[in-house]
Formats: structure tokens, C-alpha cells, sequence
């Protein structure tokens, strides 16, 4: 996940006091709160967001890397995002050197990383031994395709917004000198029907520098026990039995075999549901069902 700021206008209403003002600042939106229920503390800045599809040109644009991706996750299934872009009347990044002003952000995310970390337990007896632990974000050229492809697509609609002034250029690309898309030369909103930003290569390669260097995790990572055949690196059975044991089972959100696309929250109920049903029949414990219609656990199998 990437958030990209843009300066705001002065009548925009924004956050950013509430995120980064003094204790004596924050304190009247507080008080508001307790005393109301009402105020800037109501919203968390997230006013809006989509789950997006690149078009077939810019599918052109990410091609070759991001061609099998599409090809066989995404192409025969019109209704899978590739991105999920989202809103924030506010600056949420951690530069300290950012002045204080009004700012708004446009985050993207991917929801279906093709690179897959892992980690793995070093020692059956030492509680303490270090884990063996690789995230591997971006290790695959498909994500940066689909990363590159979604900055330009979140710039291309924050310009256009009526409350957009500019970029905060420090948290963008350093495009080279004379680059058409350079951050310092838009200081109000274009047209809607103004012309996209032409990127050449070398402004592409800035891109996935940019993104090397901000890129983090969307908070939801999953699957360190996915519930997958144990030929393809599966840890669970789909009775939620962990391979090579016995009397062992795990049920939360580590057993999902993918990215869902989406909060996990529900995904965990809905594990933990259909966990109580699988246990309850085992222990031979009657009157323990699904609530009509859950059948993601099913989902989950099938998928792969």
C-alpha cells in the first residue's frame, strides 16, 4: 500500500489538525466528543474508495510484466479488483519535516500480491530461536506493474479533484529535471477531460524506486497456515487439521490459501463459525450450524 499526498485547498475540510496538532489543538475535538458525539472525531477521514480494473491500454502499459497475472487470475473474472483505492482528507504520513497545513491523500493498494513471504519456526525445542522470516514485499516484477500502474492512475483522478493545489512533492517520485511528469508544475485542478501524464521509461523506473523505498503493508497479512494441499507448501486440511499431527488444529485468519480482497474481519467470523461447526461435529455435540448460507469455507477450498 502506498499513500500519496496532495496539498489542499483552504476551504477543504480536513484532519490534519486532529492527526497532528498539539495536545491543547486536539483537546477542543475531544471535548466535543465526550460531551456530544459530534465533531471532527466522528469521521476518520475515509470518504471514499473503489476496487479498480486497468483498462486494455493501460493493461498495454504493464505488459509484459503483469501479462500472465492478468491472463490467469484476473481476465476471466470481470468482478476481481486488482487495486482498491481509497481517500483521506488528511496527511497520514510519518515525515516530521512536513509543514503543517492542509493536505488530503489518495492510498492504493494491491489485493492480490503475486509475491508470497513466508515464516517458519528455526527449533522444535528452543522458544527462542529466531524465526525464519521473509516478508519479500515487491519480489515480484507483476507487483511492481500493478503498483506503477496504480500511482498513475490515483494521480490522474487527485488532480482532477476541486480541492487539489498541488503535490507534496516529497512524498512522490523525484521525477529527473524536464520529465512531463514532474510534481511541481500543476498548482490547481485540471479539466476532466484534460490529458493524462505521458511517462516514459526512466520515469517508470522512478516509480518503482519510489515505490522501494515507501511501499508497506495494508495491515491484513494472512496465511502463514494456509488451508491448502500439502504438496503446495499447505499447512491445514480443510477440517482445519495441521499436516503430520494429530489432536491439532488451527482456526484463524493464518489458514486462508489467499489474499481476500478486502478487511478480514468477516473472513474471521466467518472462520470461526464454521470452526464451531467442524469441532462440534467431531466431539459428536449437537444443535451447532452455520448461519444459513455460509459457505466460505467451502469458498476458500474450491478457490484454489
Amino acid at each position: 500500500m502506498i499513500f500519496t499526498p496532495y496539498l489542499a485547498s483552504e476551504e477543504a475540510e480536513t484532519l490534519d489538525v486532529a492527526f497532528r496538532g498539539s495536545e491543547d489543538e486536539v483537546k477542543p475535538f475531544a471535548d466535543q466528543w465526550v460531551s456530544e458525539g459530534k465533531g471532527v472525531l466522528t469521521n476518520n477521514g475515509i470518504d471514499g474508495g473503489a476496487r479498480i480494473r486497468p483498462t486494455a491500454e493501460e493493461l498495454k502499459t504493464m505488459s509484459p510484466d503483469f501479462d500472465e497475472r492478468w491472463k490467469t487470475y484476473y481476465e476471466s473474472k470481470p468482478d476481481k479488483p486488482v487495486m482498491i483505492v481509497a481517500t483521506m482528507a488528511a496527511y497520514v504520513g510519518l515525515n516530521p519535516a512536513v509543514p503543517r497545513a492542509k493536505y488530503f491523500s489518495v492510498a492504493y493498494f494491491s489485493t492480490h500480491p503475486v509475491a508470497t513471504g513466508h515464516i517458519h519456526i528455526t527449533s522444535g525445542t528452543d522458544n527462542y530461536a529466531p524465526l525464519d522470516f521473509a516478508p519479500n514485499f515487491l519480489g515480484s516484477p507483476a507487483d511492481f506493474a500493478t503498483l506503477r500502474w496504480g500511482y498513475k492512475r490515483v494521480r490522474e483522478l487527485a488532480r482532477r479533484m476541486k480541492y487539489f493545489r498541488g503535490y507534496l512533492e516529497i512524498g512522490h517520485p523525484q521525477f529527473p529535471a524536464g520529465s512531463a511528469a514532474a510534481t511541481d508544475k500543476e498548482k490547481a485542478p485540471v479539466p476532466l477531460d484534460a490529458p493524462k501524464i505521458v511517462y516514459t521509461k526512466e520515469d517508470d523506473a522512478t516509480i518503482d524506486e519510489y515505490h522501494r523505498q515507501t511501499v508497506e503493508t495494508t495491515w491484513h497479512s494472512i496465511g502463514t497456515c494456509a488451508m491448502k494441499p500439502r504438496e503446495q507448501a499447505g499447512v491445514v486440511d480443510s477440517k482445519l487439521n495441521v499436516y503430520g499431527t494429530q489432536n491439532l488444529k488451527v482456526a484463524d485468519c493464518s489458514i486462508t490459501p489467499g489474499n481476500v480482497a478486502a478487511n478480514t474481519y468477516s473472513t474471521a467470523i466467518a472462520i470461526g463459525e464454521k470452526a464451531a461447526v467442524i469441532i462440534a461435529e467431531e466431539l459428536g455435540i449437537e444443535g451447532v450450524s452455520p448461519r444459513p448460507g455460509n459457505n466460505y469455507f467451502s469458498f476458500l477450498w474450491l478457490e484454489l
